[in-house]
């Protein structure tokens, strides 16, 4: 039997602003090397080192190795939503350069939360959801299996949507830093960033895990949405 979690370990091991930085680089769901999270969290490589131990045994971050390469991701989607979650009620940094004013606007335009979509964007594809009955509500996207019978219609097909399997919700809300209200996440906020890259409705951007999003998602994306108004039209005319 056990007890309560101990949150004083997560705390601890994000108590530190460079492990900070380490963990908010991971967000974008890809496998780092430390040179780069060096980088990123303004240290120097030993110092890196140091501190993805910490992260390491604090089970926040897991490392694979490929030869003699290693490199460091977050341990699960779990962890990147704590993280996206305390982003939320964390106070903003002061933006002194043009390129951070840049990636900040990039980020909360859209990006990846670890296997996701966030940002306006990620909020744009919930309510979207909402809209076509996919979700009940967004509140009721935070947990849930996928819909019984599942859904048909413009907005499954251009997404690829489907049940999916395994223990992980097909459904769960994502505290949005930005937006300050829940994103989709999940098996369908999986489904719906793979589909979106396949279909270049989203590139990702160089620098950050801003994406992008392109012409012609921008065109899809506003072609789904009036679809499901036009319907909400007709079901409040007849």
């Amino acid at each position: 039997m056990t007890g309560d979690a101990d949150i004083s370990v997560p705390a601890r091991a994000l108590g530190d602003p460079a492990r900070g930085r380490i963990v908010t680089a991971l967000l974008g769901g890809r496998a780092i090397p430390a040179g780069e999270l060096a980088r990123a969290a303004g240290v120097s490589a030993s110092t890196a080192s140091e501190h993805l131990r910490v992260l390491l045994d604090a089970g926040i971050v897991a490392v694979d190795r490929v030869g003699r390469n290693r490199f460091f991701r977050l341990t699960n989607d779990e962890v990147a939503r704590a993280v996206e979650a305390l982003q939320a009620i964390a106070p903003r940094t002061v933006v002194r350069s043009f390129r951070q004013h840049r990636v900040s606007a990039d980020l909360r335009e859209a990006r990846t939360c670890y296997d996701h979509l966030a940002g306006d964007l990620g909020l744009r594809v919930t309510d979207l959801l909402v809209h076509a009955s996919i979700l009940s509500s967004i509140r009721t996207a935070a947990t849930g299996n996928a819909p019984s019978p599942f859904p048909t219609g413009p907005v499954v097909e251009s997404l690829r949507l489907h049940p999916g399997s395994g223990p992980r919700p097909w459904s769960r809300g994502c505290l949005d830093w930005t937006g300050r209200r829940a994103h989709v996440a999940g098996q369908v906020g999986a489904q719906i960033l793979e589909a979106m890259e396949t279909q270049q409705w989203i590139t990702r951007r160089p620098d950050s895990r801003a994406v992008r999003l392109t012409h012609r998602g921008a065109l899809e994306l506003s072609t789904l949405e009036a679809t499901i108004s036009a319907r909400d039209v007709a079901e409040l005319r007849y």
